[in-house]
């Protein structure tokens, strides 16, 4: 039976969150359900296919213009903030609710019935924490820092007291019961459903032709920032001494800093920026392994993405969900949480890769219907089982 599904994400920028959700939106197209993206933020850098309705509404923007929102706005801005810090998606959560709560009756009577509405990541959740639905699942892709004191314990309750919880994996939803239940916050179900790849399309624009380096090298694709601590990666690859080049592809707020420190370190001619790639598998399928250094990383869908397009991965063994993808012999090469342990596993995954071929359950985990179909036999009932 075809639904109709609405999935709510922040933004649609070249990031984790942003891909997934659009995974699952082409993939519950494809299969023949109305898919509708309502985007709270903005960006343009990825879209779904065109099968897939996008709705771009900014409700805190919206809800300035009324007038009346610009002075709460400012209140709350002026009084609230240096008494609770943090607590400004408190009061913009409160009325985003209500706007999301608006639109979705508009989307009903334009199109019928929503039979599903799924939600990925905090930064949605805040801006639209007050509307409760019983066919609403927040996915959460990380957990929240440490378990604070009483006032995070307030923000937390916001956010997930009574509500439906999914985690994109076993490590991810280990920690946030953990944190939620230091504050004693009790959602109403849980569920676990990993990440969705499309496996046809990334081997196929794994394919397309791109200016690769004339020397064998060894790749990293990710965002540039104090979290994915590319600092280590190039330390750790020097550290390796390794033949291969070192291929970063993605840009952010460390680049500047990360191409001063290739200079400091006299390795510009071995290590190479490519800045943003929309189709970054193409260096991903060419590499001869690909090497994670984040300091957290709730699932790092780039190692389902480079085991699928046959390249063997490494990766620190940080807190997140690491351990729940590379399982198998591909767990061989998870190093020690130091510049020294993944300058080690770079060189054991060179000198003896693991032969994806030969384990294919690696990838078909991560199958876009197979995940499709978890999120679609999700409860909706007003009464927890």
């Amino acid at each position: 039976m075809t639904q109709r599904v609405l999935l709510v994400v922040r933004k649609l920028s070249i990031g984790g969150i942003e891909r997934v959700t659009v995974n699952l939106a082409n993939v519950l197209a494809r299969e023949g359900h109305e898919v509708h993206v309502l985007v709270l933020k903005g960006g343009h850098e990825l879209a779904p296919d065109a099968g897939v309705i996008v709705h771009r509404l900014d409700f805190d923007k919206a809800f300035r213009k009324t007038g009346v929102g610009l002075f709460y706005d400012l209140a709350t801005r002026a009084t609230l903030k240096p008494l609770l810090p943090g607590s400004g998606f408190l009061w913009r959560g409160w009325y985003g609710g209500g706007y999301l709560k608006r639109f979705v009756a508009t989307l009903e009577r334009d199109h019928g019935p929503v039979d599903r509405v799924i939600m990925r990541g905090q930064g949605a959740f805040e801006t639209v924490w007050s509307w409760r639905d019983p066919r609403l699942w927040q996915v959460t892709v990380s957990w929240p820092g440490s378990a604070g004191g009483r006032l995070k314990g307030l923000y937390l309750r916001r956010l997930y007291e009574g509500k439906q919880v999914v985690c994109n994996t076993p490590n991810v939803r280990e920690q946030l019961e953990r944190q939620l239940g230091h504050h004693a916050i009790r959602p109403a179900r849980w569920a676990t459903i990993m990440n969705p790849c499309d496996i046809e399309a990334i081997r196929r624009q794994a394919d397309e032709p791109v200016e690769l380096p004339q020397k064998p090298f060894i790749v990293h694709v990710s965002r540039l920032s104090d979290v994915k601590r590319q600092a280590w990666l190039i330390d750790a690859y020097l550290a390796s001494g390794i033949d291969e080049d070192l291929v970063i592809v993605g840009d952010g707020p460390k680049r500047e800093s990360l191409e001063r420190l290739v200079d400091e370190r006299g390795a510009r001619e071995r290590i190479h920026f490519l800045g943003s790639r929309p189709n970054p598998y193409p260096w991903m399928k060419h590499a001869r392994l690909f090497v994670l250094s984040s300091r957290s990383e709730a699932f790092g869908i780039v190692l389902a993405e480079s085991m699928i397009c046959g390249t063997p991965c490494v990766a620190v063994d940080c807190p997140g969900g690491v351990r729940n993808v590379l399982i198998n012999d591909q767990a061989r090469l998870i190093a020690e949480n130091s510049i020294a342990g993944l300058a080690a596993k770079i060189r054991e995954g060179l000198a003896r890769p693991p032969v994806l071929a030969e384990d294919p359950e690696l990838v078909e985990r991560f199958r876009d219907t197979r995940i499709m179909a978890q999120f679609l036999a999700l409860p909706t009932g007003l009464n927890p089982d």
